[in-house]
């Protein structure tokens, strides 16, 4: 089997990677507000002003501009844990390793049903009921016993416990002592006669 990893770009090893730090940090993020959040969705501004108040104003402060305002801080009101996930979940499906194209037969096998569904409904033969006939003894054999009954008919008056008994009540479980004199009686030679 050929080597997977052999025709993996170098930009899809770094993906990958960036995924997986990705989902460390939303993985963390998410740690962090359920350790800090006051609400039930804490914000990642909130969460950054809780973790790290001066550091945060200061960067703010360094980047403020129009458009910052009207792109980071909007974004900013969405949880830590979404802002990391989802571009982990998107680079770690687009960037996985091993993804290869799927074996034609095992695809043939696969779709066998959906073909032959196609099938069907291109003859129309897709909502057909089944056809069924009553099985009747009168149709196979010249002699009819009259004592067969349909299926129908003996369902209906069937009862389970009609002529059965192997229903009846079990025999009674035997104690140790029982057990005991039960042996003594089956022996040969008389139990007092043994000592």
């Amino acid at each position: 089997m050929a080597n997977h990893d052999a025709h993996m770009t170098l930009g899809t090893k770094v993906g990958f990677i960036l995924g997986w730090l990705f989902f460390g940090l939303a993985f963390m993020l998410a740690a962090a507000e359920s350790a800090v959040g006051r609400h039930f969705i804490t914000s990642t501004n909130d969460l950054l002003l809780t973790l790290i108040p001066s550091k945060w104003i200061i960067l703010k402060h360094k980047l403020a501009s129009p458009l910052f305002n009207m792109v980071a801080m909007p974004l900013l009101q969405l949880p830590g844990w979404l802002l990391a996930g989802l571009p982990a979940g998107v680079l770690l499906w687009r960037c996985r390793p091993h993804r290869e194209e799927m074996d034609p037969n095992l695809l043939n096998s696969l779709t066998t049903f959906d073909r032959l569904a196609d099938l069907a409904e291109e003859e129309g033969a897709l909502n057909d009921d089944p056809t069924f006939n009553e099985f009747d003894m009168r149709d196979y054999d010249d002699e009819v016993r009259e004592d067969l009954k349909t299926a129908k008919d003996y369902m209906d008056n069937w009862h389970p416990h009609d002529n059965d008994t192997s229903f009846e009540e079990p025999p009674k479980a035997l104690g140790p002592e029982e057990k005991m004199q039960q042996a003594r009686d089956n022996l040969s030679i008389p139990f007092d006669k043994l000592s």
